[in-house]
């Protein structure tokens, strides 16, 4: 348990460093979250302090990159099994059919996406940088 409580210590340190640098709401503070929620979720069976800390990881997802976004699926898979652990199959089965949908969502973008020409880089990196190291100081 020693290890447990040393590594949720730096999980927290790292959340607060996160927020103090970047902003409550930003993409590495969700990341943090999403760490320590699997701590207290698969390793110190803190069931509700996980919930609570996947479910701020998920909202901070969807505001930055929206509903398909690739790492909510980290924290629906945690979910599930949390609700899953508690014997909550209504709440299991709700975030179950969340992160189908979010397959779903995340299959039909990428066929939209093929489905388009997309325009190559303008300015590839080994021209850019032959560009600019070709410049006189």
């Amino acid at each position: 348990m020693r290890r447990y409580t040393e590594a949720e210590g730096m999980h927290k340190k790292a959340i607060e460093i996160k927020e103090r640098i970047l902003g409550s709401e930003d993409y590495e503070v969700a990341l943090s979250l999403g760490h320590l929620a699997s701590l207290y979720n698969y390793d110190m069976e803190e069931y509700e302090r996980a919930e609570q800390l996947y479910l701020r990881s998920i909202t901070i997802g969807r505001k930055l990159f929206g509903d398909g976004y690739s790492g909510l699926e980290y924290d629906y898979r945690g979910l599930i099994n949390l609700y899953d652990s508690q014997g909550n199959f209504d709440c299991m089965e709700r975030y179950h059919q969340t992160l189908m949908d979010w397959k779903d969502l995340r299959e039909n973008a990428t066929k939209t996406e093929s489905a388009h020409d997309k325009t190559p880089d303008p300015w590839p990196t080994r021209q850019f940088l032959q560009h600019f190291l070709s410049q006189p100081d």
